[in-house]
């Protein structure tokens, strides 16, 4: 709430800055333009009329044609609004002036010959009033000589230009407020239905999980961010829920060997023993202290894969040769059930943990034999799918397992059926020695997938034959 505060403020106040410094820009342009427009218009007009009035000093002979000048420099100056002409002989004589500012302050200015040499302007104030000034000189064919100057009064321009300024003053001044407070209402409008969202997600905790955000009560640019949360609560849930179902289950493993060591030490102390049966109560004790021991030795090492602390120990590994001698270790435990085993394939080595990787397709050989009928033949195939992947592939013939199990036969402590508990002899009917084998292959940068059917239940391990990430790497024989 603090953050939509500082935003609710900060973001106006980023918008009025924006639209004070464009608005500027753009008043800074438009009073250059017209500073330009009225330069320019004012040098166009000085070099019009100065270019009239050499014209007519050219033939201008002081004893022929002396009104006839003076009707032609009036001529030229109609029209012209606060135009003041000043002109002088080479004896300092006053040809003609008008009526208006002196002039003759100019012919004193230092620049004055720049001026009629470069044929430029200059501006000069004079009583107050500000002009802008250019000057000629003309030799006449009785060798007189002529110096013009005509000023352009500028106030007027001045004048317009200062309110100009004044008015887009103004203006940017009036919209930094607007937009300040159109931004205020914007973000207020928009920010209504967000907080409407937050205090719907403000509501969800832990007992409400299975609460969803409807779609149809947020506007139509939400909606994807509603959807992408009720993804996000569904997963939240789903890992809550695995955790509640796997606390459980891990009590429930826990409390089944205890409950055995209680209730068989209470019965051992409720009556004298001898030695021979003391010993046997100590050796079924000893079983259930290794089967929980085993049970803990297997939840640390999923917790260690959880937190990504798993570090294969790479060598150079036969698959084909860890899957002969696999296969020979279970052997016995396959006799009794009269099961054979089928290996075919070759494939390439691969780098790998060997500890690791025998004890994942050790969990699924053991479960292929438990689940395996009498006189069945588990198959294990291995090939070679690219340069750089192998694929295992471990089937077993049996009960199909119905599809929607499947994605959750890798879950720890779960079960397709009630048949499937711990049997007693082997520590990973709890459940967990699927979610081992995933964790496993996960670390190995492979994937494991499950497929059941009438014929045979499939486990399929796919496995990169080098691990990206840099460990020390053994190659042995």
């Amino acid at each position: 709430m603090k953050l939509t505060k500082i935003v609710s403020f900060r973001l106006p106040l980023i918008v009025c800055l924006l639209t004070c410094g464009l608005l500027y820009c753009f008043s800074y342009f438009i009073e250059r333009w017209f500073e330009k427009l009225s330069v320019h218009q004012n040098v166009s007009e000085l070099t019009s009329v100065i270019s009239s009035i050499e014209r007519e000093l050219t033939y201008y002979s002081q004893d022929d044609n002396r009104d006839e000048f003076f009707q032609s420099l009036l001529l030229i100056l109609t029209g012209h609004h606060r135009l003041f002409v000043y002109i002088v002989d080479d004896s300092g004589k006053i040809l003609y002036r008008t009526r208006g500012p002196n002039l003759s302050i100019a012919l004193k200015s230092a620049d004055f010959e720049e001026i009629i040499t470069k044929h430029t302007t200059t501006v000069s104030n004079v009583n107050q009033s500000s002009y802008r000034i250019a000057a000629s000189r003309v030799i006449t064919d009785q060798n007189k000589q002529y110096t013009t100057i005509v000023a352009v009064g500028r106030d007027l321009q001045i004048e317009f230009i200062r309110r100009l300024r004044k008015g887009l003053k103004i203006l940017i001044g009036i919209s930094c407020i607007l937009a300040l407070i159109g931004s205020f209402i914007s973000i207020y409008l928009t920010q209504k239905p967000i907080n409407r969202l937050i205090k719907k997600i403000e509501r969800i905790n832990l007992k409400n999980l299975n609460h969803r955000i409807s779609t149809s009560s947020v506007p139509v640019k939400y909606v994807s961010l509603v959807r992408a949360f009720n993804k996000m609560l569904n997963r939240m849930e789903d890992v809550f829920q695995r955790q509640r179902n796997f606390t459980a289950d891990i009590a429930h493993e826990m409390r089944t060997p205890i409950t055995n060591l209680t209730t068989q030490t209470q019965i051992v102390l409720s009556n004298a023993r001898t030695t021979e049966e003391y010993r046997e109560i100590l050796y079924s004790n000893l079983e259930e202290y290794e089967r929980m021991s085993q049970m803990i030795s297997d939840m640390l090492f999923l917790a260690q894969a959880d937190n990504r602390q798993l570090v294969p120990n790479l060598v150079d590994i036969n698959l084909h040769n860890m899957m002969v001698m696999i296969c020979d270790y279970f052997e016995p435990l396959a006799d009794e059930k009269a099961i054979k085993f089928e290996l075919e394939g070759e494939c390439c080595h691969i780098l790998g943990d060997r500890m690791m990787l025998a004890r994942a397709i050790s969990n699924i050989l053991s479960n292929a034999i438990r689940y395996t009928p009498e006189n069945g033949i588990i198959k294990i195939t291995l090939a070679q799918v690219s340069e750089n992947r192998v694929k295992a592939v471990i089937s077993n013939p049996g009960k199909k397992i119905d599809s929607r199990h499947l994605p959750h036969l890798f879950d720890r402590f779960y079960r397709v059926d009630e048949s499937r508990h711990r049997n007693g002899n082997n520590t990973s009917g709890t459940g967990i020695g699927l979610a081992i084998v995933k964790s496993i292959i996960d670390t190995h940068k492979g994937n494991i997938t499950v497929e059941s059917d009438e014929q045979s239940t499939r486990f399929i391990i796919n496995l990169p034959t080098a691990i990206q990430p840099l460990f020390n790497i053994k190659v042995t024989d």
